[in-house]
């Protein structure tokens, strides 16, 4: 008997221990995912709902003021939009909008950009008209427009259709409701906001930019970080048209975000555009966007600032 017992002592009264640290560490795991979702939960309805109304005189205020600090911020660094087609574009729908001369003169130093370290490149007559609506077009052969990138292609299309035409494959991608998903769908509404820029509407347009941007504004609802990706949606939405799908919420978290010097980080805390993506990426790309979606506001949809603000 007490054989049996001092045999029980030794191999049985330590097995109690693991289930004891089991329950620890199940507890310990549910009071993190608790916590996680807690902060995911805040972190969803802070980016779509304020605690706070301001008035509309103060949301002027600040737009007023912040434009005019990110336009100065673009005329320090022209470089930033004469080597990128598409920045250029919003610099100049900025510079029509607002008529600010600092502006101008950036366009102008993109020109020359343009027209001495990419005077080679084919499709760079294409990427003037965004300085020079009257710059003549070459037309581009289906082989040379096929060694461009996608969105390349896209935009020169945009521009003029009979001057760069796009293959079956490009024009069925670019109306395509589901082949972009994310950052590669910005490009397609992008390059479908120029075409209507430069060719006005049309039916088949205005339907998918409709479309692509009801999953903008999806993808904003959940993306609470306010990266380049979150500034670029909004700026796109107003561009196309589309600022019934744009929330307060969202300006002004923009607006609550520009840095002293006039920029918009590219990332949240080092989380970048994607969801794997850290590090830091030079601000110039976020800033125009930025800009361009507070001029949008200002000077095309005063009726949302009207709606949303007493």
């Amino acid at each position: 008997m007490s054989g049996q017992t001092s045999g029980m002592i030794a191999a049985g009264m330590p097995q109690p221990a693991k289930p004891v640290l089991m329950h620890r560490l199940l507890r310990w795991m549910a009071i993190g995912v608790v916590i996680l979702i807690a902060l995911l939960a805040f972190a969803f309805l802070n980016n779509n709902f304020s605690l706070t109304h301001r008035s509309r005189a103060a949301f002027n205020a600040q737009v007023d003021a912040d434009l005019d600090h990110a336009i100065g911020w673009i005329a320090a660094h022209p470089d930033v939009s004469g080597t990128n087609p598409p920045l250029m574009y919003m610099v100049a729908d900025i510079e029509k909008m607002t008529g600010d001369p600092r502006l101008r003169s950036v366009l102008e130093a993109n020109r020359q950009t343009l027209n001495h370290r990419y005077a080679a490149a084919a499709l760079t007559p294409f990427w003037i008209r965004f300085a020079d609506p009257q710059a003549p077009l070459p037309f581009v052969t289906s082989y040379e427009l096929s060694r461009q990138g996608f969105d390349q292609r896209w935009f020169a299309y945009a521009i003029d259709p009979n001057k760069a035409p796009l293959s079956e494959d490009d024009l069925a991608n670019l109306f395509s409701l589901t082949k972009y998903p994310w950052g590669a769908r910005h490009h397609q509404v992008l390059a479908l906001i120029m075409y209507r820029n430069f060719n006005g509407d049309s039916e088949k347009v205005d339907d998918t930019l409709r479309r692509l941007c009801e999953k903008e504004a999806r993808d904003q609802r959940y993306d609470f970080r306010v990266t380049d990706a979150y500034v670029q949606r909004n700026a796109f939405m107003l561009a196309a048209g589309q600022s019934g799908l744009v929330r307060s919420r969202w300006v002004e978290r923009i607006l609550n975000n520009q840095m002293a010097d006039g920029s918009w980080s590219y990332s949240w805390y080092g989380w970048g555009r994607g969801i794997m993506e850290f590090g830091v990426t030079y601000s110039g790309h976020t800033t125009v966007q930025g800009a361009w979606a507070l001029a949008l506001l200002k000077y095309r949809y005063p009726e949302w600032i009207n709606g949303h603000y007493r």
